[in-house]
C-alpha cells in the first residue's frame, strides 16, 4: 500500500429531517420539492409570498351574457332597421358588462404564490388559494435556511456560486484582519 493512502470509507447517510410535508410539497434542510420539481436549499437566494388576482368564473359568465345581449341588440337593429326598438336591450347588455367589471373588483379570487429567487431568476414554486399553506411552506423554507446557515458547505455546494461567494467573504475578512494598519 502506498504511503499516505487511506482506504475509502463508507459514510452512513442519515435520513433528512423533514421540516414540512403536505400534499406534493416536501421541505428538508437540504431540498425543497414541489411536485416533480426539486430545488437545493443552498441554491435559493430568497423566498417571498405574492398575491395575485384571478378572474372569478361567475364574473366571466355575467360579462359574456351582457356581451351576448349587446351583440343581439346590434344585429337585430341592423337587420330590421329599427334601432330604437332594441336600444333597451343594448343598454341592458352594457349595464350587465359594467356590473361584471364592478363585481370583479368586489369579489375577486386571490391566488397566493410562493416565489423562489434563484440564480436563474424568480420561480413560481407553489400557487394556491390557501394563504395558510403558502405561508407555512415559506416558514419551513426559512427554517431550512437557518439550519443550513449553521452548517459548513457540502461537497456538492463547493462549486456553487453561493459557496464561492462565502469563500470570498471569508478571504476578504481574513485579509483585512491580517493587514497592518498605519
Amino acid at each position: 500500500m502506498p504511503i499516505g493512502y487511506t482506504e475509502p470509507r463508507m459514510r452512513t447517510v442519515l435520513p433528512q429531517e423533514l421540516l414540512f410535508e403536505q400534499n406534493d410539497v416536501r421541505i428538508t434542510p437540504h431540498v425543497a420539492s414541489f411536485g416533480s420539481t426539486s430545488y437545493q436549499i443552498s441554491s435559493i437566494g430568497s423566498v417571498y409570498v405574492g398575491r395575485r388576482k384571478k378572474r372569478h368564473p361567475v364574473v366571466v359568465v355575467v360579462f359574456l351574457l351582457g356581451l351576448g345581449a349587446l351583440a343581439t341588440a346590434i344585429v337585430a337593429s341592423r337587420a330590421t332597421g329599427l334601432a330604437d326598438d332594441y336600444f333597451p336591450m343594448a343598454a341592458i347588455g352594457v349595464s350587465v358588462m359594467v356590473a361584471a367589471f364592478l363585481l370583479q373588483f368586489v369579489w375577486p379570487r386571490h391566488l397566493y404564490v410562493l416565489v423562489l429567487r434563484t440564480s436563474s431568476g424568480d420561480v413560481d414554486a407553489l400557487t394556491s388559494r390557501k394563504k395558510q399553506l403558502v405561508s407555512n411552506v415559506r416558514q419551513a423554507l426559512e427554517q431550512a435556511f437557518m439550519i443550513r446557515a449553521g452548517q459548513p458547505a457540502s461537497s456538492a455546494e463547493l462549486g456553487s456560486e453561493a459557496a464561492i461567494g462565502r469563500a470570498l467573504d471569508v478571504a476578504a475578512r481574513a485579509s483585512r484582519e491580517t493587514m497592518p494598519r498605519y
